[in-house]
């Protein structure tokens, strides 16, 4: 528990972060997410196989298959993070965005983690990834909700 000196001088050093859009160094973001509700933007990209990539993530956090995705940013839009995360982790652009679900995951990892979940059109075969029709042996667990709640979705849609 922090102390009342604690408290204020922790008010006062985020109080000076005037630009967070530019200027949330990623320490201070990363010391937020376990105490406060995050936003992922998670990509859906499938195939014409219907087949639906996932990425292998290896990091402090996951060590597992998973849905490509980022941590919206302070006034980031969602199609922003969308775009951001196709060009960098799969080297693609998306061509169409189209929103499936939302998921909640109060005791997540990281801390408390919403999850927006996204079906994408890309404009070529993603450089990174691989396409699975029944969901792997080691998805990360977040992302086994976030699998069985897609089949489900796109199902419905077609």
């Amino acid at each position: 528990m922090l102390t009342q000196r604690e408290l204020k001088e922790l008010v006062t050093l985020l109080k000076k972060i005037s630009r967070p859009k530019r200027d949330l160094p990623q320490p201070v973001f990363d010391a937020l997410i376990p105490v406060l509700p995050f936003i992922a933007c998670e990509l859906v990209v499938t195939n014409h196989r219907g087949e639906i990539l996932l990425t292998w993530r290896d990091d402090r956090y996951w060590k597992g298959w998973h849905f490509p995705g980022g941590l919206l940013r302070y006034g980031e839009s969602f199609l922003h993070r969308i775009r951001y995360v196709a060009r960098h982790e799969l080297g693609v652009r998306v061509t169409r965005a189209r929103f499936l679900s939302v998921l909640n995951y109060p005791g997540a990892g990281r801390g408390h983690g919403v999850s927006l979940v996204w079906h994408c059109t890309v404009d070529r075969t993603p450089k990174k990834g691989k396409f699975f029709r029944r969901m792997p042996h080691g998805i990360i667990w977040e992302h086994r909700r976030v699998w069985k709640n897609v089949r489900v979705t796109l199902a419905t849609m077609e």
